[in-house]
């Protein structure tokens, strides 16, 4: 059978490298090959430090093979391994033994009912595998500290600062427009808000730097997309007297797979900028798709501005997080520096590119190219269109709705009933989701027409309440609009609520006409 087996008719030669090589193989530390005869088990040559890697002998193994097992942790050993082997195929496994070390049995099919054991060292292997695994394992545990870390310092800076632009924002509707204290105010209510934006692109680019954003797949409608982002931005823009206008190219697709708040995140940041550097002129975003191939559709997302433009060697680092042109953009516009770095990262992540063409003083073009699944427009759930923000109907849609308010935290819980009832609502409070649950469930049916919560409460979670609300065998509890007010700011937190069964999710500090503008097309499918 190959080395062991060698014919009586050998050569003297043949018989020499025989002896040559059986002394080297007795030399070894760290291997050990045994010929076993199959028929009874019988141990019948040993070459290599038998002993070191089994602890016994050939002698020993001969009296008693189990005896090879003994020293090993396994309840099942090598020789029970090849006791049980089929003789079939070759079979490779590793034992740990009582004092550490780790021992490979390698078992092979072999001739004339013998067959070779062979037994070979892989201590440094493992213990390499193992210094690998707790790597692994404390960079994931560091990588967890990290996102918990930020969590909790998203959630801890947030309620704090909800409850200061919520106080600035009541102290400023007593007073006069024109006193001078107002205007101490409204630059405390900037400055506050220059300061939430700093901390949200901190959270998030640190977010993305620790591998923890996950990107959702998910049908969506690339029109309706767009009508959002038309209303996000219209009336603002309208007011300053520059032309604003959502464009759909080529489109012959409209439902596509991917992750729609992370794609109009993206949008969004563009545009946002647009809108801050574009004083007169005109902002455009355009739709096209380029082609359609394979059930994906190229497509190209364009937001255009006649602004004020970069100079060509700025262009070459506008995706470096902190970088600004120049001081004087940063003292006139303000901003991180962090939102084009988080932008090119989210646009990485979904597997897209972006371009960026722009002539100083005049305008820019920054152009998304994502390549997206097509889907069946079936397959894209139906929400409601967010209303204008002009509408009477949102202006005074919280008159005389009875809203529940979820909240924990005291000086929120008194801005939140100031604000919406102020707002024309009545407002009753709940110190914690189960207080709401057991509030919601002793109402009349259709009392509540809309629920506020909170997500971090003590005692019964928002989410937790939110779902334990679903559950109540009552047909309003299926269907009055629920919304998340958190400090929980990111996005894979409102997929969170979204899951829970909420109806939204509105991050703190609370945004009061925007959280009317959303609310208003649940309040009024109520009403229908």
């Amino acid at each position: 059978m190959g080395l062991f087996q060698l014919s009586n008719k050998s050569s003297g030669a043949d018989k020499n490298g025989r002896r040559v090589l059986m002394q080297e193989l007795e030399n070894l530390q760290g291997e050990c090959f045994l010929v076993m005869r199959r028929v009874d088990m019988m141990a019948l040559t040993a070459v290599g430090n038998l002993r070191g890697l089994t602890g016994t002998t050939l002698k020993e193994m001969q009296e008693d093979p189990t005896r090879m097992d003994e020293s090993f942790s396994e309840k099942k050993g090598p020789f029970c391994i090849y006791h049980e082997w089929s003789g079939e195929k070759e079979l490779s496994m590793d034992f740990q033994r009582r004092n550490g070390q780790w021992v490979n049995l390698s078992l092979r099919p072999g001739e004339l009912g013998q067959d070779v054991l062979r037994l070979t060292d892989v201590t440094e292997q493992h213990r390499t595998i193992e210094a690998y695994e707790q790597r692994l394992e404390e960079s994931e545990k560091a990588s967890q500290s990290k996102t918990t870390f930020l969590s909790r310092m998203s959630h801890e800076i947030r309620t704090p600062m909800n409850g200061i632009i919520g106080m600035l924002s009541l102290a400023e509707g007593k007073l006069d427009e024109n006193s001078e204290v107002m205007q101490y105010l409204k630059r405390a209510d900037g400055l506050s808000d220059h300061l939430l934006s700093l901390i949200n692109d901190i959270l998030d680019m640190s977010r993305i730097e620790a591998g923890k954003v996950e990107l959702e797949e998910k049908s969506f409608s690339l029109r309706r997309m767009g009508t959002q982002l038309q209303q996000m931005f219209a009336k603002d823009l309208e007011e300053r007297g520059i032309r604003y206008e959502v464009r759909f190219e080529d489109m012959t697709v409209d439902a596509v797979v991917g992750d729609e708040m992370r794609i109009r995140q993206v949008i969004i940041n563009f545009l946002s900028n647009a809108v801050k550097f574009t004083k007169e002129g005109e902002v455009t975003v355009t739709f096209r798709q380029m082609m359609l191939r394979d059930g994906k559709a190229d497509l190209m997302f364009r937001v255009h501005d006649t602004g004020i433009g970069m100079a060509p060697e700025f262009i070459s680092r506008i995706f470096r997080p902190f970088e600004q042109e120049n001081a004087s953009i940063s003292h006139n516009y303000g901003g991180t520096g962090l939102g084009m770095a988080i932008t090119d990262q989210l646009v990485r992540l979904m597997g897209g590119q972006i371009v960026v063409e722009s002539k100083l003083g005049k305008s820019s073009d920054f152009t998304v190219f994502l390549s997206l699944p097509v889907a069946s427009s079936e397959e894209v759930e139906e929400k409601p269109q967010m209303a204008q923000s002009g509408e009477t109907d949102v202006e005074h849609c919280f008159e005389g709705k009875h809203i529940l308010l979820a909240e924990d935290n005291e000086i929120n819980a008194m801005i939140g009933r100031e604000v919406l009832t102020g707002m024309g609502a009545e407002v009753e409070a709940a110190e914690n989701g189960q207080l709401a649950v057991e509030q919601f469930s002793r109402s009349e049916p259709g009392y509540y027409d809309l629920i506020l919560m909170d997500v971090q409460m003590p005692v019964m979670d928002g989410r937790t309440a939110a779902r334990a609300i679903r559950a109540l065998g009552r047909p309003d509890g299926k269907t009055v609009p629920i919304f998340a007010l958190s400090a929980d700011a990111f996005l894979e937190d409102e997929r969170l609520s979204l899951e829970s069964g909420m109806n939204g999710h509105f991050a703190k500090p609370v945004d009061f006409v925007a959280l009317r503008r959303g609310v208003a097309p649940f309040l009024k499918k109520e009403e229908n």
